[in-house]
């Protein structure tokens, strides 16, 4: 019994191994040439898409014992060959392909046919994705087809307002860090060139120099206080974004750079007190396997698998969780929510999230 089951594992990973290659046979014999389409960015972020994928399930296969430890070369599987067929459409002129996702319940389901309303329990009801099979145990009543995913944990409650918040009562805590190592975002981290970090007071343009090419990064500016109102803009071929507006407090902004043709980041500050900022490189911003917590916006890496997310929110004002593309463009926006309340959704696999929110706030992962 031992060695039939040793045999199928091994069977299963030998296919696994076969979508790999022929992933990487595609990618290979394909007549794509970068060089000649140096002006299609859409284009070339696709076949940059289908590259990263096959490199990801490359190495997530490795040390992988069955079926069950690939569930995060099968996403990355699938990703790439979603991406290849965009290239392949626009090639011939044709609009990207529409992508079905995987099955919420497990990525080794294959690819969704249904989407249906389901409400875990002691969860809240929303949308999924799912299986053929799944699809009908679901609206039959019964529960999805058993995979080893842990339930996810029970909703937190309400966290009240500021105003209401009962004296000593604590925010969440933070996410455990080596001794004496600062919070993420609150200092510039060691290795920023000085050309790519500034400090001043009162109102201020600043432009970066050129960020290194294919390297998307992300823009912090600390506001420390005292100030009666403050202003961060960005300045983008012409157009100016507001990235925070606060009020008489402390602030920060944390916002991620695409990947631009751009000679400078140009900043405008519009302030009384003193502040700082500085860009650091994506591979530098904090991650997270099973949790993490912080206040207002913030820019980290999820390193799990597919997973149960959920936020909660401390405060007034609006939270969202989004997803960032390979070249850090705003992606899928995972979840949503507004004021002191929680919310709850799907990730699928590792990724860069960017957190927009007001308030103190905390993230946990339940593996699937």
């Amino acid at each position: 019994m031992f060695r039939l089951f040793r045999r199928r594992r091994t069977d299963e990973l030998a296919l696994i191994d076969t979508e790999i290659t022929a992933l990487g046979e595609a990618l290979a014999r394909h007549p794509f040439v970068p060089e000649q389409h140096a002006a299609d960015a859409e284009l070339l972020t696709d076949y940059s898409r289908a590259l990263d994928a096959y490199e990801q399930a490359k190495r997530a296969f490795v040390g992988d014992r069955d079926r069950a430890d690939a569930a995060d070369v099968l996403i990355a599987l699938d990703e790439g060959r979603h991406a290849l067929a965009c290239v392949d459409a626009r090639l011939a002129g044709h609009p990207a392909p529409p992508r079905r996702p995987l099955c919420f319940f497990d990525p080794r389901h294959g690819t969704s046919v249904d989407r249906l309303s389901w409400t875990p329990e002691g969860g809240v009801t929303r949308i999924i994705d799912v299986c053929a099979a799944d699809g009908v145990r679901i609206s039959e009543g019964m529960p999805p087809i058993a995979t080893g995913r842990r339930p996810p944990p029970p909703p937190e409650p309400r966290a009240p307002a500021p105003s209401s918040r009962p004296r000593g009562s604590r925010a969440p805590a933070p996410a455990p860090r080596a001794p004496g190592e600062p919070a993420p975002y609150k200092t510039c981290p060691p290795g920023v060139r000085k050309s790519q970090r500034v400090q001043g007071r009162g109102a201020r343009e600043h432009k970066f120099p050129y960020r290194e090419p294919r390297v998307p990064q992300v823009l912090v500016v600390r506001l420390h206080g005292g100030e009666r109102k403050s202003v961060v803009k960005l300045v983008e071929a012409g157009d100016v974004r507001v990235l925070l507006r606060v009020r008489g407090h402390r602030s920060r902004v944390v916002a991620p750079l695409p990947v631009r043709e751009d000679k400078h980041v140009h900043l405008r500050i519009e302030t009384m007190g003193r502040w700082s900022a500085w860009l650091q490189r994506f591979d530098t911003v904090p991650a997270a396997r099973d949790h993490i917590s912080s206040r207002g916006s913030f820019v980290f890496r999820y390193m799990g698998g597919p997973a149960i997310v959920q936020m909660t929110h401390a405060e007034h004002g609006d939270f969202s969780l989004t997803e960032l593309t390979t070249d850090f463009e705003q992606g899928q926006r995972v979840l949503s929510g507004k004021g002191a309340t929680y919310a709850e959704a799907h990730l699928s696999g590792p990724t860069y999230l960017h957190v927009r929110a007001e308030g103190d706030w905390r993230i946990r992962f339940t593996p699937l």
